[in-house]
């Protein structure tokens, strides 16, 4: 009797990340980009439309794309969207967040992140992940490798 041999999964390779900036945002970019075996491009480091029309035409990259005129020239090409939220579920973290929000000589301009709900109705064919905290997250990064 032989073993059923295992069925290679296929694994995105054009994945656009959205979530609020800081350091475990460019932590969990450049752990999916490893997993994926894809290079990490912030599209910040790019110098305007001609530059992130050619990242898009590439074949594998992960990218965030925090300036509304980027989406288009990305999602077009993109097989994954990941919305993930990686705040601080520190009581800590929770109290710096609830400041920021109240006082408004501390409040830091949250990302606008509305365009992650629309996109699928812009381009069908995206599939979107949603990572509602630092645990699904690693979970969804470890289920990937």
């Amino acid at each position: 009797m032989h073993a059923l041999a295992a069925t290679s999964r296929r694994l995105p390779q054009r994945v656009v990340v959205a979530g609020a900036p800081g350091e475990a945002l460019s932590a969990f970019l450049q752990r999916l980009a490893t997993v994926l075996d894809v290079p990490l491009v912030p599209l910040a480091d790019l110098s305007g439309p001609g530059e992130v029309a050619r990242l898009a035409a590439f074949d594998g990259w992960v990218t965030t794309a925090d300036e509304a005129w980027q989406r288009p020239l990305v999602l077009e090409r993109t097989e994954v969207l990941v919305r993930v939220d990686l705040a601080s579920a520190t009581f800590a973290g929770k109290v710096r967040r609830t400041l920021r929000r109240i006082r408004s000589d501390v409040r830091e301009r949250e990302p606008d992140l509305g365009w992650v709900d629309r996109a699928p109705a812009i381009h069908p064919r995206l599939a979107v992940v949603r990572l509602p905290d630092p645990d699904s997250a690693e979970t969804w990064l470890r289920s990937l490798g």
